[in-house]
């Protein structure tokens, strides 16, 4: 018997060992397995996310386009009455009306003053 004893004796370090590394195996499994699962709920949510972004961004350069477009616009526009203020300024005594021309925008016309119902 004593023979049969010492033969177990060496055979259960080995299993204590194995069942260790099977146990490190299977948390380490375990590990990846809730990683992936993890990466696999969250990438829905990330494309999600991804698209909100470049909608935003979409959103944004219309907007800084539209708000370019209004400056160049009020720059024209300052260019214009500008000019106007110059026509008013060298003949200060004349008579001028505010026309509305085709393209919609507002100018400044000299009126004759035998024209003028006002002057009449």
């Amino acid at each position: 018997m004593s023979e049969k004893e010492s033969k177990d004796i060496p055979e259960q370090p080995a299993k204590g060992r194995s069942e260790k590394l099977m146990l490190i195996l299977v948390a380490v499994a375990l590990v990846l397995t809730l990683a992936n699962t993890v990466l696999i709920v969250m990438n829905p949510t990330a494309k999600k996310v991804e698209q909100f972004n470049e909608e935003l961004k979409t959103d944004l350069a219309d907007s800084v386009a539209s708000l370019h477009k209004k400056i160049d616009g009020l720059r024209s526009a300052e260019v214009e009455w500008q000019a106007v203020l110059k026509k008013a300024q060298a003949k200060p005594d004349a008579i001028y009306k505010v026309v509305n021309t085709q393209d919609g925008y507002l100018t400044l016309t000299e009126i004759d003053k035998t024209e003028s119902p006002a002057a009449q």
